[in-house]
């Protein structure tokens, strides 16, 4: 792939704002990742996580944002929509900014062809598909962002999903899915797609909660430049702790919700929910 300078868009919104920084890096890390494409024995990375706001103005005037965060996105390809691509992921065609540009947001103009973008991919299945096909991971977040809204009363509370690991393994065509990115895709990632304390700058969420269970302590630690003693526990027998990341009105990490009881969920939920009202209102 060409060394490609990007040439930042105005920034009116947030989602500009976003745009700028994954422009700032995709063409390093597409050229990074092009050659685990071109080896019969590397595991493929998905295409990187792109979030992208359903409506800035809302989020950014909510009494509380909240951020969400799960631990990694494995097979976070479209095959249909990027079929010209390898295996639906990286467009390693790009020469231009304004293709970088293109491949964050697509293309959508009447009367001509459309081309969909990352961004795209995040838009449709956070806000489009009404809950069809998404995990129970997506499902058990929703349902802790009602919960808190309800516990808020009339105050707007605006949430937006993203992951301690922006890039995971391509999925079960490559031999390995379903678990951790390898050593090779976190150094990738590490090295030019270190974006995520970034992401928190630009849309400054009052609650940041990390839904990873023990699977990702070391990269809260390295992304936001934390210690062990940084993490608080909240009550004795449950795993929930308060996390002290400078900026963040209240940041906790607990269990992943994947596979637990309804139970065991609902306790976790119930004090978590208590702990962020204590601060937030």
């Amino acid at each position: 792939m060409k060394n490609i300078q990007f040439n930042p868009i105005a920034e009116t919104a947030l989602n500009d704002k976003l745009v700028n920084l994954y422009g700032s890096k995709l063409p390093g890390l597409y050229a990074a990742v092009e050659p685990l494409f071109d080896d019969p024995e590397a595991v493929k990375p998905a295409l990187p996580l792109l979030i992208e706001l359903n409506d800035d103005e809302s989020y950014e005037n909510a009494d509380l944002r909240v951020m969400i965060f799960g631990r990694e996105t494995n097979n976070w390809n479209d095959t249909r929509e990027r079929s010209h691509c390898p295996y639906g992921t990286y467009n390693f065609n790009l020469s231009t900014s304004e293709d970088v540009l293109c491949e964050i947001k697509g293309k959508h103009i009447d009367g001509e062809p459309e081309i969909y973008g990352l961004g795209d991919i995040y838009y449709a299945y956070c806000y489009e598909n009404n809950g069809v096909g998404k995990t129970i991971f997506t499902r058990r977040c929703n349902q802790l962002v009602n919960i808190l809204r309800a516990r808020m009363g009339d105050a707007a509370v605006e949430a937006v999903w993203n992951n301690v690991s922006k890039i995971g393994c391509g999925g079960t065509d490559f031999g390995r899915c379903c678990r951790k990115p390898t050593a090779e895709i976190r150094d990738i990632e590490r090295t030019y797609f270190n974006v995520v304390a970034e992401e928190v700058k630009i849309l400054k969420p009052d609650v940041i909660v990390f839904l990873t269970g023990f699977g990702a302590d070391r990269e809260i630690k390295e992304i936001f430049g934390l210690r062990d003693r940084d993490f608080t526990p909240v009550k004795d027998g449950l795993f929930l702790d308060r996390i002290d990341i400078p900026g963040v009105r209240y940041a906790a990490r607990t269990i992943h919700p994947s596979r637990q009881s309804r139970e065991n969920l609902s306790k976790h939920f119930d004090t978590l929910i208590d702990d962020i009202i204590s601060v937030v209102k």
